[in-house]
């Protein structure tokens, strides 16, 4: 399973999938649901999901998903 590595300090929304070329940008409602936005080198935004996530936890696995579904690598585009 790949995984996700966050920024920090003011890059702390910012994180990019590691092995890919993938970036993935989260955010929080004032409810605390979760969500992110998908891009990649070529295309900002291949996705967004808005706030519809419970945990943090359920938000990154259906990033790992949606990149998997994509994902091809880089030296093969």
């Amino acid at each position: 399973m790949r995984k996700i590595s966050w920024g920090k300090g003011s890059g702390f929304n910012l994180g990019r999938v590691e092995g890919t070329d993938y970036r993935v940008e989260r955010m929080r409602d004032e409810v605390g649901r979760h969500g992110f936005l998908l891009s990649d080198s070529k295309k900002t935004y291949l996705y967004v999901s808005g706030c519809v996530y419970s945990t943090a936890e359920e938000r990154d696995n259906h990033i790992i998903s949606e990149v998997e579904k994509r994902y091809e690598p880089i030296n093969h585009r």
